[in-house]
């Protein structure tokens, strides 16, 4: 039965939201005037990681619309990099008829969370609904964020959404520049949680993206419990660095850490879920003005655009290395671990 309710979805949601649907939309709700991505300094980039607060969308507009407004709020804070949270592009899922009933068939009577434990589907079942909701989701996500950012003139990087491709699914994000065409893109290297649940194919490439700005790397989610991810970037000349992400965990505290080390901002977009989630902006700690590795942090669970200015000139003046632990090294520890001491947990 459900194989063809899927057909029957496939056929409807082909009309709903249309790229010239799409552009038509948003290219009514104006375009900014500012050019803020023409004017790259490397001692003042501005960038912004968004918050978004975890919600069904009434509509493919109400999604659409609610990523231009946050997206216009970073620009008008002098943003010239904005950053969404990882899975942006599974969010339009909630506009689709019966989604809930589809996702609990899918999942064998379960509906999934991002932020809790992540059941596998029932075999069989991912196959035909990730090929009816491909086309739907992929021209929301990519004709929303490539209009947004020619509107605001403005580098995006898109979060990420599920890609099915060829019978299997990418977890990537695409960075589009001012003119909304793709300026790169950057797949999961690591597939944990609910990229290890529905089978996401990791990759085995991370580069930096070029842009006027400088070069910028995208670490996605969890790809950032790997200290390789940020040193390999680093070593490809990124000094800002994207983090997608869900929310909640050791992530906030863990990127302070990568800043750190590596010398680099890391520029934190996430859902507010729960009390402990907030986007942030982090640098190493000797160039936060508290010393504590922060630059910016949300101060509240609500859908929020936080934008703060980066010096990439300074990153070299910053501690990033300190002398081997003598007494840590001592034991049987891995000698290509540093300790670097421990961080006053975020709040």
């Amino acid at each position: 039965m459900w194989k063809a309710i899927l057909g029957l979805l496939t056929f409807r949601l082909s009309f709903a939201a249309t790229p010239k649907k799409i552009a038509a939309f948003l290219e009514g709700k104006g375009e900014t005037d500012r050019r803020n991505a023409e004017f790259a300094a490397p001692e003042a980039v501005r960038g912004a990681a968004v918050q978004l607060a975890p919600r069904a969308y009434r509509d493919w507009k109400d999604y659409a619309g609610e990523i231009y407004r946050l997206a216009k709020s970073a620009v008008d804070a002098g943003a010239q990099v904005v950053v969404f949270p990882e899975y942006v592009g599974l969010a339009p899922l909630t506009t689709v008829p019966g989604w809930k009933r589809m996702l609990r068939w899918m999942f064998g009577g379960t509906l999934p969370a991002l932020d809790g434990p992540f059941p596998q589907p029932v075999d069989g079942r991912l196959e035909p609904v990730a090929a009816a909701l491909h086309g739907y989701l992929y021209e929301l996500y990519m004709y929303t964020f490539s209009t947004v950012a020619r509107l605001q003139h403005v580098y995006l990087v898109a979060g990420s959404a599920l890609f099915w491709e060829e019978g299997r699914l990418i977890n990537r994000c695409v960075v589009f520049g001012p003119d909304g065409q793709p300026a790169g893109a950057q797949e999961k290297i690591c597939a944990i949680g609910p990229d290890r649940a529905l089978g996401v194919e990791p990759s085995e490439l991370i580069e930096p993206v070029e842009t006027a700005v400088g070069p910028i790397g995208v670490v996605l989610g969890t790809d950032a419990y790997y200290f390789e991810c940020f040193k390999i970037l680093r070593e490809q000349g990124a000094r800002l660095i994207a983090v997608p992400g869900v929310g909640g965990g050791i992530l906030p505290d863990l990127l302070r850490c990568r800043a750190n080390e590596n010398g680099v901002y890391a520029l934190y977009a996430c859902y507010a879920s729960g009390g402990a989630a907030r986007c942030g902006i982090f640098a190493p700690l000797d160039a936060t003005p508290g010393k504590n590795g922060v630059v910016a942090l949300a101060d509240g669970p609500q859908a929020c655009a936080l934008a703060a200015r980066t010096n990439l000139e300074k990153l070299h003046l910053a501690v990033i290395e300190g002398e081997p632990n003598a007494p840590f090294l001592a034991e049987d520890y891995l000698h290509s671990y540093r300790y670097c001491g421990k961080l006053p947990l975020l709040g």
